[in-house]
């Protein structure tokens, strides 16, 4: 019963270990791009495991990567429960939203929704246009983490060889 649980917050610590710990590999430190590893991660069980989970391991992942930032504790705590509650809503039995064309689109989208909201507060006390701080971090970060999540697709899928299983 509780395997299911422990399995996603190993895969989920991991995804965290790795975006404080090796993302500067991947990232495109001359414009400050990088993907968001647990974002994506938590999409994957909010689209197969529904919003209550996604409720759960946002939470718990964005509090991780807030206490391990230092830097404005909870914000990404909200950022993750919030996006990953709606992308909860987009659960479907047949796991129709988890095929290949599907994902990297719906990453997209609530990346966008996400980094928004998380912009939005963190920028709130600068002087700085929201329309600015769209073209310079959300929108890039966003399509950044989309195409991350293109490497979810190259995986086959089956009942055996699923990455989280319910």
């Amino acid at each position: 019963m509780l395997k299911p649980y422990f399995r996603n917050i190993i895969i989920l610590v991991t995804s965290i270990i790795l975006q404080k710990s090796f993302i500067w590999l991947i990232s495109i430190s001359q414009y400050n791009i990088t993907p968001d590893l647990p974002f994506i991660v938590i999409i994957y069980i909010a689209l197969k495991n529904g919003k209550l989970d996604a409720l759960f391991y946002g939470f718990f992942g964005g509090l991780l990567i807030d206490i391990l930032s230092g830097t404005f504790i909870g914000l990404c705590a909200l950022t993750y429960t919030i996006t990953g509650f709606l992308a909860g809503y987009l659960r479907r039995e047949e796991d129709k939203y988890l095929k290949k064309y599907y994902f990297p689109v719906l990453v997209f989208i609530f990346a966008l929704t996400g980094n928004s909201l998380y912009f939005f507060i963190y920028f709130q006390s600068y002087s700085i246009v929201f329309l600015e701080v769209m073209a310079k971090y959300v929108i890039p970060d966003s399509t950044y983490t989309a195409l991350i999540s293109i490497i979810y697709s190259v995986f086959p899928r089956s009942k055996s060889n699923v990455l989280i299983y319910r």
